[in-house]
């Protein structure tokens, strides 16, 4: 048994210098995965960082929209006051035209047409000039009387605006 023995012992010794040889091949294996475990440490911590900084951005960007928001809202919310004031005082001021265009077609019609002024040469050689005529003063416009004021519909206050058109209107009179 002497042969036996010394194979089995030759075997156990092979099998047992494989073994340390994976070991080895193991533990380096390990000591990477251990120094690369560190730098996934310091790789999640710096996303986590990351992350934080994009959430932080995120709320951010979030109430300055609001933010921006609300100022737009305020600022169309004036642009369509002026807009509804300017709407009035564009309707008043057709009204007030056709009112003039009346009130001027009305004196046109009331006054007879005058003679055109015949031309008269002072001097020879110069061209034919009008005559000059007397000053006349100018016809007085008649306007009929404006129609009251319609109250606000809202029961509002008149926006200033409209209180200076109205002044404006009643200065004409």
């Amino acid at each position: 048994m002497s042969i036996v023995g010394l194979v089995l012992d030759v075997a156990i010794v092979g099998l047992l210098a494989a073994t340390i040889a994976f070991a080895v091949r193991l533990n380096r294996q390990l000591s990477t995965l251990r120094d690369s475990k560190a730098e996934l440490e310091a790789l999640i911590r710096g996303f986590a960082e990351a992350t934080e900084r994009a959430d932080a951005g995120v709320q951010n960007m979030k109430a300055m929209t609001e933010e921006s928001g609300e100022k737009l809202q305020k600022a169309l919310q004036r642009a369509q006051t002026i807009r509804d004031e300017l709407q009035f005082m564009v309707e008043t001021a057709d009204s007030l035209a056709s009112r003039l265009e009346g009130a001027i077609s009305t004196h046109r019609s009331a006054t007879p047409a005058r003679p055109a002024s015949p031309l008269t040469a002072s001097r020879p050689g110069e061209p034919p000039r009008p005559q000059a005529r007397a000053a006349e003063p100018p016809p007085a416009a008649v306007m009929p009387p404006a129609p009251p004021a319609p109250p606000a519909a809202t029961g509002e206050a008149r926006s200033r605006a409209e209180r200076e058109l109205m002044q404006a209107l009643e200065n004409l009179r």
